[in-house]
């Protein structure tokens, strides 16, 4: 009896699961947000997290996903990363994306020719309950860097699916509930990077998102450190870029300076002058940071360097027929918004694909690299279009095959943790 009921309630999922992929359009309301969502699949806010946690979202629930780049124990120079979907399914994160009018490429960069450390970038794109959708770039630094930003890109969207955030949100207060999903993963980061043994004193990594729900023409962007998200207009022009947090910000110069930092300068090779921070009189005895917020580097809390986001509320700056580009300090580093703006529209105009236009972003960013010198940074780019585009979530995989294929990946990343690859 028990066994034709649990049988009756599995059917009944996939059949759910099936109808909804079918649809053509997704329908959101405020009534579909109450009845569909299922509670028990949810956390609270502050509830302890958990590799499982974080797959129960996605592979639980009717019609939302999540796509991210595969970080692997090592990697090699300008080796290119693969996309992960949730939830598992007969498709792959690349046509998913695809299918919603979204571009994205990951790539590391090259510190040493013999470096097969795992890149510090990651990103991910998440179709979140309640309609809403979130792109995010991480750029990891430090001993463990590549620790820290993959776990920000899979953490945020998770926290703001959290009850507390999502109550935010379906009341509208979305600045609050990125606020609170912020503070929450920096508690997060410092509770798992202990059990994971990363040292997060010197170790962190900035953040760019957008986050926007289905149908509504507001847009809000979040953002920490110097990845830097903008938005292009459909004749080519930046009407809207998030502010770098670095030392030449006069705001943020301020701040870290009355708490105890003070700047350093040093010359590039260019004969250009870098400025970074560091703890006032610890010059060369202590790492430098480049920017003045970040989550993690746990160091220089104390002093100024914050992991508080700025937040913008987009509307007016919005072009239908425009789209955003968020890239990690990889492509900004030796290109301007506008540079970027000119490459992007100049590829629009001759009709070339999203996917092949964010590759030449990171093609031309790391060329510049080269020109300066053999090293270059990790570069992570998305393209996202203004006028959002729905369209069916992933082809459940119901097979028993596809079970074993998941079995054995969550298998596998056990075995990569304890033993290297």
């Amino acid at each position: 009896m028990a066994s034709a009921q649990a049988d009756s309630q599995w059917g009944s999922r996939l059949k759910s699961r099936r109808s909804f992929y079918n649809l053509e359009r997704e329908v959101i309301s405020k009534d579909n947000f109450n009845e569909e969502d299922k509670e028990k699949f949810f956390a609270n806010l502050d509830d302890e997290v958990t590799e499982r946690k974080l797959r129960q979202v996605w592979s639980n629930l009717s019609g939302l996903w999540f796509v991210h780049s595969k970080m692997s124990t090592w990697e090699e120079p300008y080796q290119e990363r693969k996309l992960g979907l949730l939830p598992r399914s007969r498709e792959s994160g690349e046509s998913v994306l695809a299918r919603h009018d979204i571009a994205a490429f990951c790539c590391k960069g090259c510190k040493d020719i013999d470096d097969f450390s795992p890149g510090q970038d990651n990103f991910s794109c998440a179709r979140l309950a309640g309609g809403f959708r979130l792109h995010c770039i991480a750029d990891g630094h430090g001993p463990g860097g590549h620790w820290v930003s993959d776990r920000v890109v899979r953490i945020l969207p998770y926290f703001l699916s959290s009850r507390d955030c999502r109550s935010l949100l379906c009341k509208g207060e979305v600045e609050s509930a990125l606020n609170s999903a912020f503070e929450r993963m920096e508690e997060d980061l410092e509770s798992a990077a202990e059990q994971d043994d990363i040292n997060l004193l010197v170790a962190g990594t900035t953040v760019v998102c957008i986050l926007r729900q289905i149908h509504s023409p507001i847009v809000w962007v979040a953002c920490v450190g110097d990845s830097r998200a903008i938005h292009l207009c459909g004749d080519g022009k930046v009407s809207f870029s998030t502010n770098d947090h670095k030392p030449s910000n006069p705001v943020e110069r301020e701040r870290v300076i009355r708490h105890g930092c003070e700047i350093t300068v040093s010359a590039a090779e260019n004969g250009e002058e870098l400025e970074k921070i560091c703890v006032e009189g610890e010059r060369g005895r202590v790492p430098e940071l480049g920017f003045t917020r970040s989550l993690g580097d746990l160091m220089y809390k104390r002093f100024g360097v914050i992991a508080e986001p700025e937040i913008f509320k987009l509307e007016k700056e919005l072009d239908s027929s425009g789209h955003f580009i968020l890239a990690s300090d990889g492509v900004w580093e030796f290109l301007s918004s506008d540079d970027i703006a000119k490459i992007v529209q100049s590829k629009l105009a001759v009709g070339m694909p999203k996917e092949a236009i964010v590759r030449e972003v990171a093609q031309v960013a790391r060329a510049k690299w080269k020109e300066e010198d053999e090293y270059c940074d990790d570069i992570s780019v998305i393209m996202v279009p203004t006028a959002q585009k729905t369209a069916a979530p992933p082809a459940p995989d119901d097979s028993c095959l596809g079970g074993l294929i998941y079995c054995s990946e969550e298998m596998r990343a056990r075995i990569e943790k304890l033993f290297g690859p």
